[in-house]
């Protein structure tokens, strides 16, 4: 099993995974409505556990935007960013879609915890749902720093073996993504699995993504992390 290292801050059935078009205000009872947002994600190559998703019964499952668009690149303010389309803007369109009002749950990975993310939390805060933020991007020295929400319910998933690590052992890398949750924050975990790479390897994913999902879940709805919850995290760590 991959070893990991951690730290937490003290009905409708759902059909196949979609294209986002125009989201409705979450209102079906007993379902949960989550968006992967693409860019970053890594769609493609673990698309097959995206797409069991779709299969659980009370999760809705949109799939946000998609890999190698025109608006897939950084910034202008990011080194080869670029200004007019671009993942900042794409942020904006889904924040007039309705994305943090109609979701339930996030889910983020690589460019969009570093850009998309952080660009909703400036623009409604604490509003914005659960995330599930793979590579820990929004935890990292950004060009535009990162306004983490107060009570923002995010868990982290890093990879010792990721570049975004920069070489950093995986206790250097812990303590240097932990260092950029603000300490009055105390609804932030973060899990490091030390042979992770950039891209999770889809047996990994399958096995510990919906633990994720459901602890942000219900540490949202309860106010306080559930140790069943995070259990069932570190047993998905033991089958992948």
């Amino acid at each position: 099993a991959p070893h990991a290292q951690g730290q937490q801050r003290p009905a409708q059935r759902a059909g196949a995974v979609a294209s986002v078009a125009q989201p409705q205000k979450a209102t079906w009872s007993g379902t949960t409505a989550v968006s992967v947002v693409a860019p970053g994600a890594g769609t493609r190559a673990n698309g097959s556990v995206y797409s069991s998703l779709g299969g659980v019964p009370d999760f809705q499952v949109e799939v946000a935007g998609h890999s190698g668009a025109a608006y897939d690149c950084y910034p202008e303010n990011w080194r080869q960013g670029r200004r007019g389309q671009n993942l900042e803007s794409f942020a904006s369109e889904l924040l007039q879609q309705g994305i943090v009002d109609s979701k339930n749950l996030l889910v983020f990975g690589s460019r969009g915890g570093q850009v998309v993310l952080p660009y909703l939390w400036r623009c409604r805060g604490n509003a914005v749902p659960p995330a599930v933020v793979i590579n820990g991007g929004c935890a990292s020295k950004l060009p535009t720093p990162t306004r983490w929400p107060e009570a923002a319910v995010t868990f982290l998933l890093l990879g010792g073996k990721d570049h975004f690590a920069q070489g950093l052992s995986e206790q250097a890398y812990l303590a240097q993504s932990k260092s950029h949750v603000p300490p009055s924050n105390r609804t932030t975990a973060i899990l490091l699995v030390n042979e992770m790479e950039h891209m999770p390897q889809p047996q990994l994913l399958e096995c510990i993504l919906q633990p994720m999902m459901r602890a942000v879940l219900a540490w949202k709805k309860t106010g306080a992390a559930s140790v069943q919850d995070l259990g069932r995290i570190r047993e998905g760590l033991q089958k992948a």
